[in-house]
């Protein structure tokens, strides 16, 4: 080991040992211990903060308070930076105010003017913080093995967490990626007209250094400015609300670290900043997510239960009717709640509870969207008291309009249904057409002639294909029985009609024809 890591190192076995966490761990040791072991780990402080899967809801509320507790390094740092990014610095920017307007674990923001007067932010990376920050990782790893914290800590492998915090740092210190996400989120949001974010200035932009529009605004957590100035919170509230439903399940693309810092309402929109931490939800996800809430809407834990085995990784056996029976009890206490009174943070955590007795993991993005649904509660809570998320999500879901790729999934699932409904009821009609094909052949025609009864394979014919028509439409009932989308079942009904109509017609032309 190099002589300044060594030093580091045990510097690191220093503190870890002056903090006591080996006779018990609380939120505030914790949070003590991370402050002094500096901006690396207040760095993995605030993911921690993001695991709400993993950590009790009160260690979530003192990390949180992480946020403010990274110290700006000196300008003359960020000069040299700005320097090496574009030569002289003042050839591009007529001024850079020397004191950063805010400072986080790996960059740092501050204002500028360009050359024809345009007020823009540059946020700047600090210098070889991606080496720095995974060095402290590594030793922090060679710490706890030497310390045998695992042995003594039971709330969180933290092994797992610094794989997590590594991998986060990879993509945030990448701002080629954040420059993409700002460009795709503005995209995104481009027809809803009270939703915006910085413009970007991709020529100005490189893997140090972001350039951004200049954004006058005020944090939404400040209500006595916000109401000063003539907003409407309880408005603002819903309005925050619906869109971020609508980035997770329509765009699949949304914010994952929404705290106050990071919205402002500047000239009438709602601004989202520092899209370095995104997250993404798959087509698979977002459909098994919707369905997810109209499963606990209707009180269908079997459904739930189902669900969320399939977006979770299964890390021990478990019992599936244990787990039913849990997720029961969690949607039939809720059941009994006001919907104004479901508080999302306290149902999730108590999900996640429950997944956590089972075994099982929810997927990663999963996850984090969770997590930005709980502190995105907070924020819409300090606007609007009695707001209630879980209403807006449920609102989202089922009763908004539906978009077309929505209705041409839904569209392209009827088949499907009608075809599983068949399957699980009978599997006679593939052989029932098979006898069909075998009398229109004349494989079995020698039975009926020995009996001499010609009539009768007409008989069986007719038979056998109202019997096919018969199930057909009762698979028809069923699925339109099954479905929630009120025009799914208008076509189901349609097609029901349809094929009750043939059959009845059928049978009478048969009855007055033949005779049975």
């Amino acid at each position: 080991m190099k002589q300044d890591n060594l030093t580091r190192f045990k510097q690191i076995l220093k503190i870890i040992k002056q903090s006591d966490i080996i006779h018990g761990l609380t939120p505030e040791k914790l949070y003590d211990m991370i402050v002094k072991l500096g901006p690396t780990f207040i760095k993995l402080g605030q993911i921690l903060s993001t695991r709400v899967d993993l950590f009790p809801e009160e260690y979530i509320k003192k990390l949180s308070q992480l946020r403010s507790k990274v110290a700006p390094i000196d300008f003359l740092k960020i000069e040299a930076i700005l320097n090496k990014s574009y030569g002289n610095y003042h050839n591009i920017f007529k001024y850079v105010d020397s004191k950063a307007l805010g400072s986080a674990s790996i960059a740092q923001v501050h204002k500028a003017i360009l050359k024809d007067d345009t007020q823009v932010v540059i946020k700047i990376k600090k210098p070889d913080i991606e080496k720095i920050m995974i060095q402290d990782i590594n030793l922090f790893q060679k710490a706890i093995k030497t310390l045998k914290l695992n042995k003594f800590i039971k709330v969180i492998n933290l092994n797992e967490v610094l794989e997590q915090v590594k991998s986060s740092v990879l993509e945030e210190t990448n701002f080629l990626k954040e420059a993409n996400n700002l460009i795709k989120f503005s995209k995104n949001q481009q027809d809803i007209k009270y939703i915006s974010s910085p413009k970007i200035y991709p020529d100005l932009s490189n893997n140090d250094c972001i350039v951004m529009e200049y954004i006058k605004g005020i944090k939404i957590d400040n209500i006595k400015k916000l109401s000063k100035q003539g907003y409407d919170l309880k408005q603002i509230a819903s309005l925050v609300g619906v869109n971020y439903i609508k980035q997770a399940l329509e765009d699949g693309f949304f914010h994952a670290d929404p705290h106050p810092d990071n919205i402002l309402i500047s000239y009438d929109k709602i601004m989202f900043i520092d899209l370095g931490m995104m997250g993404k939800i798959t087509p698979k996800n977002q459909k098994l997510l919707s369905k997810c809430v109209r499963a606990i809407v209707n009180n269908d834990y079997h459904s739930v239960t189902d669900i969320l085995i399939e977006m979770s990784k299964t890390l021990e056996e478990f019992d599936y009717n244990e787990l039913k029976n849990d997720i029961q009890n969690i949607l039939e206490e809720f059941q009994n709640t006001a919907l104004e009174d479901i508080q999302a943070s306290k149902f999730f955590n108590q999900m996640f509870i429950i997944l956590q007795n089972n075994h099982l993991m929810l997927d990663k993005d999963v996850t984090l969207l969770v997590r930005g649904i709980i502190i995105i509660e907070g924020v819409l809570k300090n606007l609007d008291p009695t707001i209630s998320l879980y209403t807006i999500l449920e609102e989202s879901i089922l009763y908004s309009n539906t978009t077309k790729k929505q209705i041409f999934d839904n569209l392209k699932d009827v088949n499907k249904k009608i075809s599983q409904c068949g399957n699980s009821l009978i599997s006679l009609p593939k052989e029932l057409n098979n006898l069909i094909k075998d009398l229109n052949n004349g494989k079995i025609k020698f039975n009926f002639e020995l009996a001499n009864s010609n009539k009768q394979v007409d008989k069986i014919e007719s038979l056998v294909h109202e019997l096919i028509l018969g199930f057909i439409d009762g698979c028809l009932i069923i699925s339109a029985s099954i479905v929630d989308e009120a025009y799914i079942k208008l076509v189901f009904i349609l097609f029901i009609i349809i094929v009750s109509s043939i059959l009845v017609t059928k049978i009478i032309i048969d009855h007055n024809h033949h005779g049975y």
